[in-house]
């Protein structure tokens, strides 16, 4: 398990590493943690970016048995286990979070197969066909022992129930004071058996991850810190209550600028601190306002094209795949079904023509590019090659198709990125009037982490950095000095900067 010591001793391996003291844990935690999201074993990119992060200073992961099924768990014990068998890293240097609470994929299948049994877990809250959601206590065991498992450790350093407000949002009670009294009832029966988890020597300390604790109090789904912390100090004055997580950005400020605690006197984050509480902010680059989401982030402008220009591109594309089609699909020594899907994979000029105006996100757009058209395109040029390997003319061809096709892409990206980068331009300059010259020299990422970094009351920032060059620029906001006027900034924007 992680310790104070190891985890002080830790930084000293990285002095330009900031860090701050996971409240009440007393853990030395790195100001932006590795947050597995997304993160899934089967990607070996995602294996090196935690690896590297481990090895550059962050030494604070976030996961949960719901993260890709429990394949984002997976990982990550693959790479502690493998860091701490070379004696690269060790196991008290580092803090595992993981979290509890949502039915989904195998976890379903299990309450479901429990159900049909008779032996169903407890308060169970469904709130969609493919998704529920449980804290009872005999779930969270069964949840805790199969992380262990696939973590492969013997001890969570913090476990957080994962978003409990679903009870809420979900519940089958309409009265609301019956309501609230029952939700918080569920909390304390599970802080018991969390304190059981701790004697056991299962999980160090616990908490809550919830998107409802910035909320107005009178939000039907809003999870009181206040309540929590007093539901912790009736079951034990020496409780293991100690981290929290929410949802901060530019945006969603509610956290500094919301006061829903103690009769509306004080916000979450200043009662979260009054308390000794470590604080860990999720989504800094992702915010939400008004059902849409908004990607805090700058993106690369590689080619510079206009709307007529790209038009022209697909123009081009479609002509090199009208004459691959006539010339070389329809003489392949294939099946009429194999030939019909090499003319489906190659026809990405048709996709573009109806739904390139369509895209706004350069980050989405990205991310249909390499799951979804580049895979198509690789796949056609390849079954084509394999019908004629010794044409020359088929080689020329399809390598003409495979630079066309990049350069469209890439130009249809760099036109989005483009501007995205102009509608960032608000941003830049709101959080430039409180920045010095080098924090003005960031990119946008760097200081939407940098500027919740220079939060006192945030100890930990969980960035999802999928690749090595995701954990370059997080490094680069760690080591950035924090912003003095940093108050200044979610004071005077507030709901302004959408």
């Amino acid at each position: 398990m992680a310790s104070s010591e190891s985890t002080k001793n830790y930084f000293a391996k990285y002095p330009d590493i900031k860090s701050k003291i996971l409240g009440k844990t007393e853990f030395n935690a790195s100001i932006c943690g590795f947050g597995c999201y997304r993160i899934d074993d089967g990607i070996p990119q995602h294996q090196r970016a935690l690896e590297k992060a481990l090895l550059s200073g962050i030494n604070v992961i976030d996961t949960s048995s719901n993260y890709s099924d429990g394949g984002s768990e997976i990982l990550v014990g693959k790479v502690l286990n493998n860091l701490f068998s070379d004696n690269q890293l060790s196991r008290d240097e580092v803090i595992v979070v993981s979290k509890g609470g949502y039915l989904q994929g195998s976890n379903l299948k299990i309450g479901m197969d429990r159900e049909n049994s008779g032996k169903a877990f407890t308060d169970i809250v469904k709130c969609t066909n493919d998704l529920w959601h449980c804290i009872s206590s005999d779930f969270l065991e069964n949840q805790i022992t199969l992380s262990l498992q696939r973590l492969n450790l013997e001890k969570i350093d913090v476990y957080l129930l994962h978003n409990p407000e679903y009870f809420l949002t979900y519940s089958i009670i309409s009265d609301p004071e019956r309501r609230e009294r029952e939700y918080y009832r569920r909390i304390k029966d599970t802080f018991i058996h969390l304190e059981k988890e701790v004697d056991q020597g299962r999980i160090s300390y616990y908490g809550i991850s919830s998107n409802t604790f910035a909320e107005k109090e009178t939000k039907q789904n809003f999870t009181s810190l206040e309540k929590v912390i007093s539901i912790a100090n009736e079951i034990s004055k020496q409780n293991h209550f100690a981290v929290v997580q929410f949802p901060m950005n530019l945006v969603e400020n509610g956290g500094m600028n919301i006061l829903n605690q103690k009769k509306g006197t004080k916000t979450f984050l200043q009662f979260a601190g009054e308390n000794n509480l470590g604080v860990l902010v999720n989504r800094p680059l992702n915010a939400i306002n008004k059902n849409r989401l908004i990607r805090l982030a700058d993106y690369p402008v590689t080619e510079d094209r206009n709307d007529n220009e790209i038009s022209s591109l697909i123009d081009d594309l479609s002509q090199q795949e009208s004459n691959l089609i006539e010339k070389y699909v329809n003489y392949m020594g294939s099946s009429a079904s194999e030939k019909k899907n090499v003319t489906d994979c190659i026809s990405l000029s048709t996709i573009l023509k109806s739904n390139y105006r369509k895209f706004e996100n350069p980050g989405n757009f990205n991310e249909i590019k390499s799951t979804y058209l580049i895979p198509r395109a690789n796949f056609a040029i390849n079954e084509i090659g394999k019908n004629f390997p010794d044409d020359q003319n088929v080689v020329r061809a399809l390598r003409n198709y495979a630079v066309t096709t990049n350069i469209l892409l890439d130009s249809i990206f760099s036109n989005l990125a483009k501007k995205k980068n102009q509608d960032n331009e608000i941003f830049h300059k709101a959080i430039d009037k409180f920045a010095n010259n080098e924090q003005q020299k960031l990119s946008l990422s760097q200081k939407a982490i940098l500027l919740i970094n220079s939060v006192p009351q945030v100890t930990t920032t969980l960035v999802g950095m999928k690749s090595a060059n995701y954990v370059d620029d997080v490094l680069k906001s760690i080591k950035s000095e924090i912003i003095a006027d940093f108050s200044n900034y979610w004071h005077n924007n507030g709901d302004s900067i959408q």
